[in-house]
């Protein structure tokens, strides 16, 4: 019985430091919070909050990617069938693993990183 706890209590607080790891606030970040969408370094904010499961170059191809299912910004099927504003709810809202970031990114920050996912496409 006390095995399955702390079974239990490991898979639990696997979870959160994994959550946790994808969802931090950073200087970037809170830096450019009331910067106009035009001014915001929307790469230094993916690589801030989205890197770790999406990768420095959208594949989601990291550790964390492949434990979360993240999605692969770069897929041309991914690009083509998703709405701007999909990508804006997503970031919002955080579906599935990914956590929500509307309390954490101000409204011209997620413009930004709408804009910058689509500069993600595959070039093949």
């Amino acid at each position: 019985m006390i095995k399955g706890a702390f079974f239990g209590f490991l898979t639990t607080s696997g979870i959160a430091l994994f959550i946790c790891g994808c969802a931090s606030n950073k200087p970037v970040t809170a830096q450019q919070a009331n910067y106009p969408r035009e001014q915001i370094d929307a790469h230094g904010i993916f690589l801030e909050n989205c890197a770790t499961c999406h990768g420095q170059d959208g594949r989601a191809k990291t550790f964390h990617g492949r434990m979360a299912g993240a999605q692969n910004l770069t897929d041309a099927k991914f690009q083509s069938d998703t709405s701007d504003e999909a990508i804006r709810d997503a970031i919002k809202t955080g579906p599935k693993a990914m956590p929500a970031f509307e309390n954490k990114l101000s409204a011209s920050e997620i413009e930004a990183l709408v804009a910058y996912v689509r500069t993600l496409k595959a070039t093949q």
